[in-house]
């Protein structure tokens, strides 16, 4: 008995070891190469047996060698930038594979708010960047990216200075007093920062009021090391974030390891930036004749005789040459990739060096990051994210009145740079106030280092097939610290008796913690279905201290400690807010025909009262894929993709700072010491605003995905907006910003954006020769619909002589230019007295060229039809919102070679010249103009016979005086201006509108074959060419003007205060992987 079970168990083995050896030799060799489109060998292309987990990857020369069970099997091969290809080997031993360049890939998975999505089963409104889509431009900001590449979103340079930011518009202004930027989430991480001003980083008066330069949070990440931005646009796709939302969100994913081989990957730029644009002032021959105008119209009593024959002297100095320079610029990274199935790993470091075009001004950053991925278990993966980031700002006052560019602009070009000394040249004149603009420029010192240290950990657990726990703890602590110095001064027109010491440090901690489940699951084969829960808290917290003196001992010291103890200001400061949610969405999906996603967000922020803390977003799209119906199928061949989706959302705006609702206290002395007072009116009703958006979208991908198409249309209200309540001065408050009392915030308005965005890509020609061409169009249209609150009857925004020169009102566009209308100049005395009475018109009749209204000056038209001119004849003169903005980017390749060019621009934006008003307005001697002023108002005698008494002249006397050019509708030259010429009117509109060659970059990809020499997996140069040229009517440097970085009541936009212009870029690049 037991010799017959051991022979059994014995068979058993045999039969086994027969079964197993069969299995090993039936496997099949198949070997091959896998080229590109042109013929060069796919290094590192991946091949899977389909359904197994069998797979190898291509070497140096393309071949690959894989073992297959079957020799009917189906090898997946798939490439980065190629479609995966499925090839059936069909006995076949030996392939020849070329691939296929991808287009628009319906499985690709893109980034949503917790979480990620196929493309194709998206039904809201967003916008993705890839990688691909960043290579080649200079950018220094990620910000600085989305200008033109991405429908919907309007991205304006508020600066040309190194490290500045863009002001960024999702959809139009849906806000006025409360934070408009978007909502940048980085790796999960929401980035902290952000504004247009050194004063958003709590800076103040240590980066001169807030007006220095434009400081942007982006600016310290480094945009190599991004592999894609998904930007969220409509209230469907951006209600999961409920109140932080309401502005649009830019997701950014960065680069993470992958399994194989360690890559390591070297990118430099070198570059040379100019500003190419110069302003046309006068020179000295010019401005000698602008000089004697003003003496024969008796003006200047004793002329000086430096300017008697102009023929003589030369052009003199240009001061715009002298503060701009040809800055260089430099950009070097490191990067490492790799790791097994299990572990795998991303690390970098950088250094960016940039120098300002504007003399003194330069920005540097060092950033190192590391992304760590891990499956510890079968069950449980860790993710790991880090990021810190360094940078040095040396920043310069450019812009408004005492601004460098206002000052090289306006100082006579009779005034050297340096006298013979070679020391800052003196200006020693009778009623002369400007500084010498250099040396402005170099004595006074600003510096900014800024410390950020970002990142995240994270767990998935996955105790069930396909339910996922994700458990998430993410940090932003940054730290900065402002130097000011101004030392003492004797130049002159310029002095300054006493040198002036500032630092101010600021510090910000960020901290949040979610944990959401998501589960996806199949039923009946065609129903698919995902569900998500989760919460997240954070917190923000923020202190700064300065101090600041004067009377040092020395310029050579600058520590603030050893000023005068009786210029002593010390200040202190802390604060901090929190948010709670809550938050869900479901996605259905029918058989890839019929899909449908909920989200409801419920949020609880500190910046409001108890009361009102808490509030919910709710929000549902739908979508149809048409093309998988079967009665498109006849089509097919034309239309690959076809859906139509509709979307509604609720999205809420809490950023008004924390505890808006409340009474803040302020300092101030009295008689018995220093005394408290409130700041602000409290208004503990305050509560959330809150936007509604519908959106209705259709995308079609046509001719095997050659030519694609998306195209989207909106309606965003926002309601309830948050801002300042304006009240009468009787209560203590002039408004918005008042310095005595703070008038309340609250919920005041209604503003209303409507918009089509427009999306065409495609590929006319592929193969050896390849095009590429994208065109992005979008259109805006904004409203403000309601206010309410007293004397709420508009919004009105000031420029910086407190002048009025913007109006909100309801019914009309945010931000109209308000102002007189130019009907001309005063021809003669009878056309002033037969035209509507000026406001300097004198009221005993006497007219006097020193103080009243005189033949010469502008004349303005009476919009209100009283017969007199006041400042109820002011009405809307310009609007700075464009009609469109478009942007259009065409890559083409042969062979090795590719060729980008990048075009952007904007239309249908008016510009307010605000720097013309000194440029222009001819009332001083002692202020260099532009050239146009050649044009201006011609005064000649009528009856040059006319004799008059001794210390009289034609000049004085309106009778006999005319305007020989009067069709001119620019101002005669007079001392001191007496009529008001340089008042706000539509002689400082101009049209902004602008057709940018915004970017060209060549570049040439060496051969495979080379490179297997080499021991080098890529190696590509390229040239780029940035800013090149741009054609526009505005006269100014530069028309792309965004939010003013001089006003800070949020109702302002488009003025033009002297901006530093953006500069042209040429560059070259390398980059090596091996």
């Amino acid at each position: 008995m037991m010799t017959r079970k051991v022979l059994n168990i014995r068979a058993l083995l045999l039969a086994l070891f027969i079964s197993v050896s069969i299995g090993v030799f039936a496997q099949t060799s198949v070997k091959g190469v896998v080229l590109e489109p042109s013929g060069e060998p796919a290094i590192g292309a991946t091949i899977m047996e389909k359904g197994t987990s069998v797979g190898t990857a291509t070497d140096f020369d393309g071949n690959f060698s894989i073992k297959v069970a079957s020799p009917n099997a189906v090898l997946v091969v798939s490439y980065v930038g190629m479609e995966t290809q499925e090839v059936k080997l069909a006995g076949r031993t030996d392939l020849t594979i070329t691939l296929k360049e991808s287009g628009v890939s319906l499985d690709e998975v893109v980034v949503v708010g917790y979480g990620t999505m196929k493309k194709s089963d998206l039904a809201g409104a967003s916008v993705s960047m890839s990688e691909d889509d960043l290579k080649g431009s200079i950018i220094t900001n990620l910000d600085q990216s989305l200008q033109g590449r991405a429908t919907g979103v309007q991205a304006m340079s508020t600066s040309g200075a190194p490290g500045s930011s863009s002001s960024i518009r999702v959809r139009g202004q849906s806000t006025i007093n409360a934070n408009a930027e978007p909502l940048y989430v980085i790796d999960g991480v929401i980035v902290q920062g952000g504004g247009n001003s050194g004063s958003d980083f709590g800076l103040g008066d240590a980066l001169g009021n807030g007006k220095v330069s434009t400081v942007s949070p982006l600016s310290t990440i480094n945009p190599a090391d991004i592999v894609s931005m998904e930007i969220l646009k409509d209230a469907s796709a951006t209600a999961i974030y409920g109140a932080q939302g309401s502005n649009g969100v830019v997701l950014i994913t960065t680069k993470r390891g992958k399994a194989g081989e360690a890559k390591f990957t070297y990118d430099g730029m070198v570059a040379i930036n100019h500003q190419n644009k110069r302003l046309d002032m006068m020179n000295l021959r010019e401005y000698a004749e602008y000089y004697n105008d003003m003496a024969a119209n008796g003006y200047i009593s004793s002329p000086s005789d430096w300017y008697r024959d102009p023929s003589v002297l030369g052009v003199g100095t240009n001061w715009q040459d002298a503060i701009f320079r040809t800055a260089l610029q430099n950009q070097h990274q490191v990067s490492a990739q790799g790791g097994t199935e299990k572990v795998q790993y991303y690390v970098s470091g950088s250094y960016m060096n940039q120098e300002g075009t504007l003399i003194g001004s330069d920005f540097s950053r060092f950033s190192v990051r590391a992304n760590l991925d891990a499956q510890l278990k079968s069950w449980l993966k860790l993710g790991l994210s880090a990021t810190y980031t360094d940078t040095d700002e040396s920043l310069k006052l450019a812009d408004g009145e005492q601004g460098i560019i206002n000052y090289s602009l306006t100082t006579l070009p009779d005034i050297p740079i340096y006298d013979i000394d070679g020391n800052f040249s003196s200006i020693v004149r009778e009623g002369y106030t400007n500084p010498n603009p250099i040396a402005l420029a170099m004595l006074d010192d600003i510096k900014l280092h800024r410390k950020k240290l970002t990142g995240n950990i994270f767990f998935d657990v996955t105790p069930i097939k396909n339910l996922v726990w994700h458990a998430e703890f993410g940090y932003d602590v940054s730290a900065s610290k402002a130097d000011r110095y101004k030392p003492m001064v004797d130049l002159g027109s310029w002095v300054r008796s006493s040198n002036e010491s500032s630092i101010q440090k600021n510090s910000s901690w960020f901290w949040q913690l979610k944990n959401y489940v998501s589960y996806n699951g199949t039923a009946w084969d065609k129903f698919h279905y995902t569900a998500m829960v989760g919460q997240e808290c954070w917190e923000s917290s923020y202190d700064y201290t300065s101090i600041f003196a004067s009377g040092l001992p020395s310029d050579e010291v600058h520590n603030p400690a050893l000023g005068n103890k009786n210029s002593y200001n010390i200040s202190a400061g802390f604060g901090s807010s929190a948010m709670a949610s809550f938050f869900t969405r479901e996605t259905l999906n029918w058989d890839d025909r019929y899909l449908l996603t909920y989200t409801y967000r419920y949020d609880g922020s500190s910046n409001f009262g108890p009361e009102n803390r808490w509030a919910g977003f709710h929000s549902v799209a739908a979508a149809w894929r048409f093309s998988n119906e079967k009665f498109f199928e006849p089509v097919r061949n034309v239309i690959d993709n076809g859906k139509l989706r509709l979307g509604w959302g609720q999205t809420g705006n809490a950023n008004i700072g924390g505890y808006a609702w409340g009474v803040a206290m302020s300092r101030m002395p009295s008689a018995l010491g220093a005394g408290y007072r409130p700041a602000n009116i409290a208004n503990p009703a305050i509560k959330w605003e809150t936007q509604e958006q519908w959106n209705a979208g259709i995308d079609l991908n046509m001719l095997n995905n050659r030519l694609n198409l998306v195209v989207d249309a909106y309606i965003k209200t926002s309601k309830d907006m948050l801002m300042s309540m304006q009240l009468p001065s009787y209560m203590g408050t002039q408004g918005n910003g008042s310095s005595a009392l703070a008038a309340p915030k609250g919920n005041f308005g209604e503003i209303q954006n409507k918009g089509i965005e427009i999306e065409v890509t495609g590929r006319p020609f592929v193969g050896e020769f390849e095009w590429e061409s994208s065109f992005q169009i979008s259109f805006n249209r904004n409203k403000l619909k309601a206010l309410s609150g007293t004397e709420n009857a508009q919004l009105v925004g000031y420029g910086q002589w407190s002048d009025v020169v913007s109006v909100s009102e309801i019914g009309q566009p945010l931000y109209n230019f308000y102002g007189y209308v130019v009907e001309g100049v005063y021809r003669d005395y009878d056309d002033i007295m037969n035209s509507p009475t000026p406001d300097h018109f004198p009221s005993d009749g006497v007219f006097n060229k020193s103080n009243t209204v005189w033949v010469g000056d502008l004349k303005y038209k009476d919009v209100n039809g009283d017969g007199k001119i006041d400042a109820n004849d002011r009405t809307v003169i310009g609007s700075p919102m464009p009609k469109f903005t478009f942007g259009w980017t065409n890559t083409f390749r042969y062979k090795n070679i590719d060729l980008s060019i990048f075009l952007n621009g904007s239309y249908g934006n008016d510009v307010m010249n605000y720097l013309g008003i000194n440029l222009t307005g001819m009332k001083s001697t002692w202020t260099n103009q532009l050239n146009s002023v050649g044009d201006r108002a011609q005064l000649v005698p009528i009856d040059p016979n006319k004799v008059y008494p001794a210390g009289q002249n034609w000049y004085d006397d309106i009778t006999n005086i005319r305007v020989k050019n009067w069709q001119t509708k620019t101002p005669a030259a007079r001392l001191n201006d007496p009529n008001d010429n340089d008042r706000i009117s539509d002689r400082y509109i101009e049209d902004g509108s602008y057709l940018r060659i915004k970017n060209i970059t060549l570049g040439y990809t060496f051969k495979k074959s080379l490179l297997k020499r080499l021991h080098l997996e890529n190696l590509r140069v390229y040239c780029n060419i940035q800013n090149l040229h741009t054609f526009t009517k505005y006269k100014g440097y530069d028309p792309e003007v965004g939010a003013s970085t001089q006003d800070s009541s949020g109702l302002v936009y488009g003025l033009d205060y002297g901006r530093y212009p953006s500069p042209t870029t040429y560059s070259f690049g390398l980059n090596i992987s091996f």
